[in-house]
């Protein structure tokens, strides 16, 4: 029956339809994130003008100190961010896509979700066709659709509105490679010409379609035998030129990232990114093949990360000989698949960890692990001893992961979405009390003090009234204590700091005893450093007492948001640390 269906002439077809139904659940969830300022921007509620960009959906700091610090006035940006923080994407065709959506069905979050879910259904589509047009054998290319369609890490990608642009960078990076191989194939040179417009096309929906140069430099190496190594790469120039000539345009219009440890850009921060190299690929391909989610890898400590990423490099060599010692890598193929996924993952240790963002390398995995498959089983009762029988349970239990679990895993995830999405909202942004008059929420520990540059659009969604502004006082969920100095001051020390993935790398700005900052008429003085040289001591100096009525601190522990009243002058008081996801079931418990 499998066998049947493997060599069906419907084979892709069936796994696009199979990857959309078990994304299907997922397609409620409503707005996330970034969605909110999106949902701001192309409605005209918010303006965000970018050079080379319609609407400027993905610049969230543009790097002027001036712009930030207006950010930070309004308190969207936490005041422990650098002044020079950039983080600007640049993604016009992404940003035609979902205005496309607010022209056609603007107060339908579902059927902009079913357009995503769309999109996804041709990228497998696309990506079946390539593994056909690559491998003479039709049942590893259809097993490698069915792989790729059942993934459990592409769930968040498909259901979060803001990720449509990796579904476009995939669709365009597939044409680009299908192109390609059949001009390298000997067919016209307009093939050439069609992938390098695809290429191009892929670069202004996402800074993800760089990955299409892994896998071009990995067909040049592997896929075109007979043919002298400069010629191979000569046919690359091309593409070299539209890549360079994008980088210094996307460059020059003020794209990129700066200042921050979480985005990394390579041409202005190489030894950052090479350190995020080593340490996210690692934990990026552990998830991409043993289904260990990477989603809490930037919150470990560095040292604890060095030892997750050196254990996931053994994980992941093991992986390798297995394959090798079943002889996978003698063919061309499996070769270009190994080296082109890795190579695709590369660009997206730029950016912190995401489960989603191995979505384009999921194409040459599950290419290499389709073929690793179908050469296994066949042998299986023949592979005893010490060596051959742990390649074998070794690649049956990854079987194991991206046959079964991985699909169970897809339907639960997509399921799952929603209700962790509304609880998540509920526990944030919502749980704050409608404002009255122009008051100033003070937020001391919120989940996440980053987040707050999502809370007044997420409220004014939600048609909840936002208060002059949000701030935030601390950085997340941990412990700290409160002091009154004198009427006008707070003094907060947090012993483990002020710590962020995306607001200030340290390591090369680092933070000062005496170091000031500003949150609109609010003044911050750093008192103490941790050991890290990230605040740990901070005065907050109010324009009048703090105990005035628009002045209002919230304070959240495991049964939600509190009100909190500050201690007398000369007095402290402590704030316990909490567990998010104990506020979380609780708001949804609430819900329920």
């Amino acid at each position: 029956m499998f066998e049947k269906l493997l060599m069906s002439r419907w084979s892709i077809w069936i796994a696009a339809l199979l990857g959309m139904l078990l994304t299907l659940p997922a397609m409620n969830m409503g707005l996330m994130g970034d969605d909110y300022l999106h949902w701001s921007l192309l409605t005209g509620l918010a303006h965000n003008p970018q050079p080379g960009s319609p609407f400027g959906l993905f610049t969230f700091a543009d790097g002027n100190p001036v712009h930030n610090q207006l950010l930070m006035d309004s308190g969207k940006l936490v005041w422990w961010a650098s002044d020079t923080l950039r983080i600007a994407f640049w993604r016009p065709l992404a940003e035609w896509s979902q205005w496309l959506d607010y022209q056609i069905w603007p107060h339908s979050p579902l059927f902009m979700h079913l357009h995503n879910l769309a999109l996804y259904g041709v990228m497998i589509v696309l990506v079946g066709k390539l593994f056909l047009a690559l491998d003479s054998d039709r049942r590893q290319a259809s097993f490698a659709t069915l792989l790729f369609a059942g993934n459990m890490l592409h769930v968040f990608a498909v259901a979060w509105l803001a990720s449509r642009n990796q579904m476009l960078c995939g669709i365009w990076l597939t044409l680009t490679l299908l192109a390609y191989h059949r001009w390298r194939s000997g067919a016209s040179m307009v093939y050439g010409v069609l992938a390098a417009l695809c290429l191009a096309l892929g670069l202004f929906s996402a800074e993800a379609a760089v990955q299409t140069t892994g896998y071009l430099f990995a067909y040049a190496l592997f896929m075109e035998p007979g043919q002298p190594l400069w010629r191979r790469l000569a046919a690359l120039l091309p593409f070299a030129v539209i890549v360079l000539t994008w980088k210094a345009t996307h460059g020059h219009l003020g794209y990129g990232s700066l200042g921050s440890p979480g985005y990394v850009d390579p041409t202005s921060n190489i030894g950052g990114f090479l350190t995020s190299l080593m340490l996210r690929l690692p934990a990026l391909m552990l998830a991409q093949w043993y289904g260990v989610s990477s989603l809490m890898f930037e919150q470990l400590s560095r040292s604890t990360q060095i030892i997750y990423a050196a254990s996931g490099a053994v994980a992941l060599l093991l992986l390798a000989l297995a394959m090798q010692g079943l002889g996978v890598f003698r063919s061309r193929l499996a070769r270009f698949y190994g080296l082109g996924s890795i190579l695709a993952l590369a660009p997206a240790c730029a950016g912190y960890p995401f489960d989603r963002l191995t979505i384009n390398a999921d194409i040459g995995a599950s290419g290499l692990l389709s073929m690793a498959l179908l050469t296994l089983w066949p042998q299986r009762k023949q592979l005893r001893g010490w060596a051959m029988g742990s390649v074998k349970y070794l690649l049956l239990f990854i079987g194991v992961v991206h046959v079964l679990l991985f699909p169970l895993g897809k339907v639960g995830s997509s399921i799952a979405m929603k209700p962790i999405n509304t609880s998540g909202e509920a526990a944030g942004p919502l749980a704050l009390p409608q404002a009255q008059g122009d008051e100033h929420f003070m937020l001391l520990n919120p989940p996440s003090g980053e987040a707050i540059y999502y809370f007044p659009v997420t409220r004014q969604f939600h048609g909840m009234r936002n208060p002059a502004t949000i701030d935030a006082l601390g950085p997340n969920n941990q412990a700290m204590t409160l002091s009154r100095p004198d009427t006008q001051s707070l003094r907060v020390n947090v012993p483990e700091g002020f710590k962020g993935t995306i607001t200030r790398d340290v390591r090369r700005q680092p933070f000062k005893v005496g170091d000031t900052a500003r949150m609109g008429n609010i003044e911050v003085t750093v008192e103490a450093i941790t050991p890290e040289r990230l605040p740990q001591t901070v005065r907050y100096r109010f324009p009048d007492d703090i105990q005035s009525a628009h002045w209002r601190f919230f304070a959240w522990r495991d049964d939600g948001v509190h009100a909190v009243d500050m201690p007398p002058v000369g007095q402290s008081l402590e704030i316990p640390a909490y567990d998010i996801g104990k506020v979380v079931m609780y708001y949804a418990s609430k819900k329920s």
